[in-house]
């Protein structure tokens, strides 16, 4: 049986675009079906300081696994992209970071996955995106959809810049 779930791809190391498109065409190749693609985002570092702005984008893809192994997948693909994980280091720069951000209206609570993800209705550069491709799903732990909590951070001074970038 297929799922759906809303993916937060961003990229803030070498060719941030290349690397949006790699990571897609990866996820695409495990079985991982994109049905809707965002715009790109530009957006800062949350969290740590940096220089080097991000490229976000959210994809809905359709997939056909348990949703562990989704992660798994996206934590290969990240590895292959070049992302390394520092147990002691939460926050840093990298080539690509793939968030789970939704699946269905599911809430899933483990040791390795929280869904939604814990911090999305806080950060502007994921609920533009995430609103703009489906801005009815309820978000189950917020009670609202995800065009509601966008709506509810119109005043958080995060800047986050739609870009014409295509992937």
């Amino acid at each position: 049986m297929s799922m759906r779930a809303i993916l937060l791809l961003g990229s803030n190391l070498g060719n941030r675009i290349q690397h949006l498109r790699n990571a897609i065409e990866l996820l695409e190749k495990n079985k991982i079906k994109k049905r809707k693609q965002s715009s790109v985002y530009e957006s800062g570092a949350i969290g740590y300081e940096s220089s080097n702005p991000y490229l976000n984008l959210a994809i809905e893809v359709e997939f056909f696994m348990p949703p562990l192994e989704l992660l798994d997948t996206c934590l290969r693909v990240e590895t292959i992209l070049g992302r390394e994980r520092t147990p002691s280091v939460r926050y840093t720069d990298r080539p690509i970071d793939i968030d789970i951000i939704l699946i269905e209206e599911n809430s899933i609570q483990t040791k390795r996955l929280t869904v939604p993800h814990p911090r999305m209705a806080e950060r502007k550069f994921c609920l533009l995106p995430v609103a703009e491709i489906a801005p009815n799903i309820k978000v189950p732990s917020q009670q609202k959809t995800t065009k509601e909590l966008l709506d509810i951070l119109h005043s958080n001074p995060e800047k986050v810049v739609k870009t014409n970038v295509k992937i």
